[in-house]
């Protein structure tokens, strides 16, 4: 019964948290107003997560799983008769999309968390998507095709990767003037 009690708590927490964001903004909601919207003690909110932020990465972590499936969706359902280059540019135009999707607050929250934890660590952060999986999959599509020269399939997959990212960040930075299309 405890058990399920937890879980329980845990979940009214997540959710008041979610809705309250999604309707104010995370900047805006602090965690007495996460508690009180959840009716639970304060006390609570910290047995299940260390601060704010630590609850925004559950959310980040849920939200890259969906935005993976969506991705990996996308992958399954292109026209493979196309030009590699062509498809290597449609994933990645859907992969902005959906990141554009997500919001200007939650990526820059994304991009915040993600530089002060390998700051913290010492480490890079690891991109939550199967991206380079899915452009070295392509890359050698249009080697096997003759559209590409034969090169190191995985790191063009992290180049393009890695221009995302950077792309991504861009967007942060000057949202919004600035286009990921254009770019």
């Amino acid at each position: 019964k405890r058990q399920l009690q937890a879980i329980e708590t845990k979940k009214k927490i997540y959710e008041a948290a979610k809705s309250l964001m999604a309707k104010y903004g995370h900047e805006a909601v602090s965690i007495d107003d996460i508690v009180r919207e959840a009716g639970v003690a304060r006390g609570s909110f910290y047995v299940y997560y260390l601060s704010k932020e630590d609850l925004l990465v559950s959310f980040i972590l849920e939200g890259t799983g969906k935005m993976n499936s969506q991705i990996m969706e996308s992958w399954n359902n292109l026209d493979r008769s196309l030009p590699a280059a062509d498809l290597i540019v449609d994933i990645a135009c859907y992969i902005s999309d959906l990141t554009q999707s997500a919001g200007i607050d939650i990526m820059r929250t994304v991009y915040r968390i993600f530089i002060e934890r390998s700051q913290a660590s010492n480490t890079t952060s690891q991109v939550c998507f199967n991206m380079p999986d899915i452009f070295t999959n392509l890359y050698n599509l249009g080697v096997s095709r003759g559209e590409f020269k034969p090169a190191n399939a995985d790191e063009i997959a992290m180049n393009i990767t890695t221009i995302l990212v950077g792309l991504t960040y861009e967007w942060c930075l000057y949202h919004p003037n600035y286009s990921f299309t254009e770019r």
